[in-house]
């Protein structure tokens, strides 16, 4: 009986032993960080930075700063499974920084009165309001099992084609015209709106459909920040919020002054088309995501 005993106690303490090793090895930094005995979600993975492509080109230091390994992998931006957050942050401020000329400047430029000027420089921020119930849908409604990734890339798509409807089912060149001066010479040229040229009515569409799906992916992209901030350990809670505003005031900031020297010099064809591109790349990056 006490051999038997002995026998069952070393038999389950071995097991024991092994299971533990096992799981230190799927998970090696478990004991490192205080997790529960339980395996922890493959999001909370604390791993090292060697399966990065850049580990083989960038000295040890740099791959450290963009792929850290004190933090969960879902954590690292820069990983391609998580590309898209900051990609989607850099893509609301360059499509705020493009928007701003061509929104303010061109309906003026198509005869628009007072009003419809105030009105169509408005309408892209209006489903903006809805913010708030975007989050709370996407939170209760799953679509093909992602609440964000999914909802994320449709925004973009919808942003995209409402750009792309605009350029192809209107002319948005400018035409020189020449002015006659009040003796019937020649007073010089000025710029006019082509025959083709769309209707208040048509852009105003176009922009709030752009501005349905730009704010619908931009509360996507704040919930999965929300949600991945969880994650973060103490030593660096918030740096994954300020990287990714960070990406979004960078481009906003670059956009601005580019957009104003393309639409003096090209004309707001050039604007529009920017607007379709920039969303449609970010189909890319998001079909990447790992949603946690």
């Amino acid at each position: 009986t006490l051999t038997n005993t002995l026998t069952n106690t070393l038999t389950n303490t071995l097991t024991h032993t092994t299971k533990e090793e096992n799981e230190y090895h799927a998970y090696p930094d478990n004991h490192d960080h205080n997790h529960d005995d339980e395996l922890v979600a493959p999001s909370s993975i604390y791993t090292t930075n060697k399966d990065t492509f850049l580990y083989h080109y960038l000295p040890t230091k740099y791959v450290d700063q963009l792929y850290p390994t004190d933090v969960p992998r879902s954590v690292q931006l820069w990983r391609k499974e998580n590309m898209a957050v900051p990609a989607c942050y850099l893509c609301v401020g360059l499509l705020q920084g493009l928007s701003g000329p061509f929104i303010n400047v061109y309906p003026q430029f198509l005869g628009a009165s007072e009003a419809q000027q105030t009105t169509v420089s408005s309408i892209r921020s209006i489903p903006a309001s809805f913010k708030l119930i975007f989050g709370f849908f996407s939170d209760n409604v799953p679509f093909l099992g992602y609440r964000r990734k999914i909802y994320m890339f449709l925004g973009w798509l919808m942003s995209s084609i409402s750009m792309l409807a605009l350029v192809m089912m209107s002319d948005l060149d400018r035409v020189e015209i020449v002015n006659d001066d009040d003796d019937g010479g020649n007073g010089g040229t000025s710029l006019a709106p082509a025959d083709g040229a769309p209707s208040i009515g048509i852009l105003s569409l176009s922009l709030l459909v752009f501005g349905t799906g730009f704010w619908f992916a931009d509360v996507m992209g704040d919930s999965i920040v929300a949600e991945k901030a969880k994650l973060e350990p103490v030593s660096s809670r918030g740096q994954l919020q300020s990287t990714c505003y960070a990406c979004r005031f960078f481009g906003m900031m670059i956009a601005a002054p580019i957009s104003t020297y393309l639409y003096s010099n090209y004309g707001p064809k050039i604007i529009v088309i920017l607007m379709a591109i920039l969303p449609m790349a970010m189909l890319i990056p998001i079909w990447n995501l790992y949603e946690v």
